[in-house]
């Protein structure tokens, strides 16, 4: 420990005489650790932690799978009448609940507000292991019409609607018009489905206030091979594996499937719950986990670089110490005293800087990020961050510390002079160093630049619509006055023609789902309705009314839209995209044609539309538009176009739909420009952090570049003194120290087209129509890192090329 200690005190007064260098040194170390403590922390909080309920390794997401519509539609949520088999003989099941999500409009307390909900089994909180804060949970009879009036709300919506209140518990709140008695309020911090597409389109939000529990119509029941659109959760008993589960249940769907006269071969897929919570994120933030640690190595080399220079510039001190008895591992213990001392220092800092990342990760992270109420700074992230010092430590403290450990006193004191060159050995050392961040720094803007450039293609693909002054908001009518088509049909009516009076306003419509926010109804169409029923073309289902297609500007290709002479008409009318009507008709005029979805639902094209994307990263899908009376909703997105700007119709959209009814809430409104925003957010989240990690990893390896080839002139200086009295030139000194400086670049360069070509498969499931060994990008990302290592060049180069052979001369 004695030993130890003086080693420490040592080292703090060797690095307290160079200031510059140990600031440098701490300043660049906390950047690092920093930001890999900050990434960390949102993977440990977002894929390593496990969910916050009982035993979470032992709850399972169930889905069924269709091998008809498999490559589309890899696995379905389950229907109502699988999970209503299943629940007979659950086999190794120990618990399993149905999720319905929905919203519900809350009335009677205050403004009208509009509720993220869940329908779910009774059993859900007991199959979680979620007890209740107040109250009590559902009861297993609640799933039964009359006795479903029951909700239980989550502590949020209770502090903030009902101001903490617990004599809210046993009485009654108005839910969509109804009556419902609160029995529950949820603890602090319960989250259910981070996502909203939680595996399905049906799912349950992120922000979900109110749980209701799921009662069944006898058309939910009697569907027995279709309409897959629940979640469903499950507990396992101790000890049962998901493929002994799956086999399991595959006995009740058979069982479906012969009583339904079908054979459609649906299997059971049983998937852990975490992986379906965070399955979309994990690709992505393991690249950036891995970017970080790229940055941080990139780090630790440069700063052995610098090491390793300091160490040769005090290699007569190290000599002398030798010589006077100082053993090489008191030699190797005193170099790697002052390394631990950085990385301590660098290690406390970065800390600080992490707790600031997390700050900001968490603020400005997408919303489909999951978990992200649970990424912080904990014991775990701690740990990492401690590991990381000594790792740092250890990384760009051992070279220099074992060259330090082998010094030859004799050869080092002969070679003190200030005009030494340096051991061949270390030079050798060095280059290699510079050639290894170089390389480390371009495979990270390589990666960087690949996802710059998916991002920039994506931003400027056409999504089918052009939309740039559309307003949208969700309406949802509830209520007993609701009840009959004719009143929701009238309630969209008032707001249409109060809309239309404005002058400020194009066009309204209204749609079952906007563009780019994902498939929530898909079905099967076919020109027969035999094969409807068994292998139909897969579309996506829209129901809007007539002037939707000119809101949003999406182009009609042929026919006409929806009009009030369809009404009642014999076969419905239908507007089908492009993509459909070439699919079903090619080569052929698709007015006038029919097509089913099975049984005698029969459908005339009036209609062909421009293809329109579901999601901003993936290509258009077959689409098939019917007018809203066909599926009268309760609720349902408005989308009014604006002659100016989208905000300039905000009022007067408010005050339509308060017109034609006071008691409807209004969610926010949002823009279709924002709406393409968010759903490329995570591409632009990932884009924008590497985008970020690889300019810092260059400013360092661009730092490394100058430190080492300015010591180099400096080491040469009697060299570059003799080359000018011998009458070198200027260009001449320039082409000799770039010569040397550039040649670990253009190593590195082609070390990082190697690793990029190699690793490119690994990121293109997070690129947009390009490849991940896009060569334009490698040209660009080279072009740009010998630039930059030229700069670093240049100064010493400079410097070299303006010594004094005189001065030179007497410098030896």
């Amino acid at each position: 420990m004695k030993t130890l200690a003086q080693d420490l005190r040592f080292g703090l007064r060797a690095l307290v005489r160079e200031p510059g260098f140990s600031t440098a040194a701490v300043l660049m170390l906390a950047l690092g650790i920093g930001a890999a403590t900050a990434i960390f922390s949102l993977v440990n909080g977002v894929l390593l932690k496990p969910l916050t309920y009982r035993q979470p390794e032992r709850l399972f997401y169930i889905r069924e799978v269709i091998p008809a519509v498999e490559r589309a539609y890899p696995a379905l949520p389950v229907n109502s009448a699988s999970f209503m088999e299943w629940r007979k003989n659950p086999g190794s099941v120990e618990g399993m609940s149905l999720i319905d999500q929905t919203t519900m409009n809350l009335n009677g307390s205050g403004e009208p507000e509009r509720l993220d909900a869940a329908r779910v089994s009774p059993n859900l909180f007991r199959v979680l292991g979620v007890r209740p804060a107040l109250g009590r949970d559902f009861r297993d009879d609640e799933e039964q019409d009359g006795k479903d009036l029951v909700v239980m709300m989550t502590d949020g919506l209770w502090r903030r609607r009902f101001n903490s209140d617990p004599a809210i518990l046993g009485k009654t709140i108005t839910l969509d018009g109804r009556a419902h008695t609160v029995v529950g309020i949820l603890p602090p911090g319960f989250v259910f489905g981070d996502r909203r597409d939680f595996g399905a389109a049906q799912s349950v939000a992120p922000n979900t206030d109110i749980f209701r529990p799921k009662t069944f119509d006898k058309s939910e029941l009697e569907e027995l091979t279709g309409r897959f659109n629940w979640g469903c959760v499950a507990r396992l008993k101790p000890g049962a594996t998901p493929q002994r589960v799956a086999t399991e249940l595959q006995l009740g769907t058979a069982e479906l499937e012969r009583r339904a006269g079908e054979v459609m071969h649906i299997r059971v897929a049983v998937t852990p719950l975490l992986d379906m919570v965070v399955g979309h994120t994990r690709r992505g933030l393991l690249v950036l986990m891995a970017a970080i640690g790229v940055l941080l190595l990139i780090v630790c080399v440069n700063l052995a670089n610098l090491m390793l220079a300091r160490a040769e510039r005090r290699g007569r001190e190290t000599a002398v110490r030798a010589a006077l008895g100082a053993g090489r591992g008191r030699l190797i213990g005193n170099a790697l005293a002052e390394s631990a001392l950085i990385a301590l220092a660098g290690g406390a800092l970065g800390i600080c800087v992490a707790a600031a990342g997390v700050f900001l990760l968490v603020h400005n992270a997408p919303v489909d990020i999951p978990r992200l109420n649970e990424v912080r700074l904990d014991g775990r992230v701690v740990a990492f961050a401690a590991a990381l010092i000594a790792a740092t430590a250890l990384l760009f403290g051992f070279l220099p510390a074992w060259r330090a450990g082998g010094c030859d006193p004799q050869a080092a004191l002969r070679a003190g002079g200030r005009g030494a060159s340096g051991s061949r050995g270390g030079a050798r050392l060095r280059f290699a160093l510079v050639a290894s961040e170089v390389g480390l720094s371009a495979l990270l803007l390589i990666l960087a630049g690949l996802l710059m450039n998916s991002y920039t293609r994506l931003m400027r693909a056409d999504q089918g619509f052009r939309a740039p002054a559309v307003l949208a908001v969700d309406i949802g009518i509830s209520g007993d006055r609701y009840k009959d088509e004719a009143a929701r049909d009238g309630f969209y009516h008032r707001v249409f023609e109060s809309l239309a009076a404005q002058p400020g306003i194009q066009a309204s419509a209204i749609s079952s789902a906007l563009p780019l926010q994902g498939e929530t109804w898909v079905d099967h169409v076919a020109l027969t309705k035999e094969e409807a029923e068994k292998t139909g073309t897969t579309v996506n289902v829209r129901f809007v009314s007539a002037d939707y297609f000119r809101a949003l500007g999406i182009p009609l290709r042929a026919g006409r839209t929806f009009s009030e002479n369809d009404r009642g008409r014999k076969p419905k009318a239908s507007v089908v995209s492009q993509l459909l009507a070439n699919i079903l008709w090619p080569g052929q005029d698709p007015i006038g044609r029919k097509f089913s979805t099975g049984g005698d639902n029969w459908l005339e094209v009036i209609g062909v539309a421009a293809d329109v994307r579901v999601e901003a990263h993936r290509r258009p899908v077959a689409m098939m538009y019917q007018s809203y009376w066909e599926w009268m909703p309760y609720r349902t997105v408005l989308v009014a176009r604006a002659v100016g700007g989208p905000w300039s119709i905000a009022g007067a959209v408010r005050a339509a739909i308060h017109q034609a009814d006071g008691a409807v809430p209004l969610p926010r409104m949002r823009t279709m420009e924002q709406v393409l925003e968010d759903s490329v957010a995570t591409r632009r989240f990932q884009m924008t952090l590497a985008l970020g990690f690889a300019a810092m990893a260059l400013l360092v390896a661009t730092l490394g570049i100058y430190a080492v080839v300015s010591y180099s002139v400096a080491r040469r200086t009697p060299e570059i003194g003799v080359r000018a009295a011998l009458g070198a030139q200027a260009p001449d000194l320039y082409r000799m120290v770039l010569k040397q400086g550039m040649a670990p670049v253009a190593l590195g360069l082609a070390i990082a087209v190697v690793g990029a070509l190699a690793l490119g498969r690994v990121i293109e499931s997070l690129l947009y129509e390009i490849g991940g060994r896009d060569p334009a990008t490698m040209a660009v990302v080279a072009g740009a890192v010998g630039f930059v290592g030229s700069l670093a060049c240049l100064i010493p180069a400079r410097r070299a090329s303006r010594v004094d052979p005189l001065v030179a001369l007497r410098y030896e």
